[in-house]
């Protein structure tokens, strides 16, 4: 009687008892070291194991940044067994070191959220500088206004240039196709826009350039363009 009373006792503590424990193998940082544009995107997989004596559910996986997804393989998983999260990294538009952040969020009491670290290093070769962001925001309509960038090429080689996309329209390059930037050379890109309109602008400059590394230079536009009192607008 003893024995048995024992057993369910057993039974009973081990039930009540039974936790999921969420697991990463490999860590929770997944870094990619130094890369190029040339390797966009970047991909990983990273596995999650329930290490625990309970079924485990992920309940979310939530990268924090557009630039990064992360479809789960299965979110249910019994004790021992393993699933994948299929990252896909964006790195199109970014310059050097990057920390992105994915929430993944489970019944596991105690690591009920992990965060996982994407990290990687892009370098840039041909590039622009400050940066490749342009701003009109003191822009009003019948004014012209002139930014400059600087399209610097730090490669071994030389590099020809090509426009590809203007939007809006109606901004003017003083970049002429075919346009060769000499390797640790730099161009001075003159950017000129005289609106007709006003209110939010957002658009974008692509420049083509025949280096194998770094095929594509964007450039994104964006500005809030204000009403003239003597200019009528279209």
């Amino acid at each position: 009687m003893l024995k048995y009373l024992f057993i369910m006792l057993f039974t009973l503590s081990s039930i009540l008892f039974a936790q999921p424990q969420i697991y990463f193998p490999n860590g929770t940082v997944q870094n990619w070291g130094k890369v190029k544009p040339i390797d966009h995107p970047l991909n990983a997989r990273i596995p999650i194991k329930n290490i625990g004596t309970d079924t485990l559910y992920i309940t979310n996986v939530q990268p924090t940044c557009g630039c990064t997804t992360a479809p789960l393989d299965k979110n249910k998983l019994a004790p021992g067994e393993e699933s994948i999260i299929f990252v896909t990294l964006s790195i199109r538009n970014y310059e050097g070191k990057i920390n992105k952040i994915i929430n993944v969020n489970s019944n596991d009491k105690k690591n009920s959220l992990v965060i996982l670290e994407l990290q990687a290093e892009i370098i840039r070769e041909v590039f622009v500088s400050p940066g490749n962001f342009v701003s009109f925001i003191d822009a009003e309509v019948g004014k012209n206004i002139l930014q400059t960038l600087s399209i610097d090429n730090k490669s071994d080689r030389n590099v020809k240039l090509k426009i590809a996309e203007i939007t809006p329209p109606d901004l003017k390059l003083n970049l002429q196709d075919g346009q060769i930037i000499q390797k640790g050379k730099s161009f001075s890109l003159e950017i000129n826009y005289n609106p007709t309109t006003s209110g939010v602008i957002k658009g974008k400059i692509t420049i083509i350039t025949d280096h194998p590394d770094y095929p594509e230079i964007p450039i994104f536009i964006y500005g809030n363009i204000k009403k003239s009192p003597i200019f009528i607008e279209n």
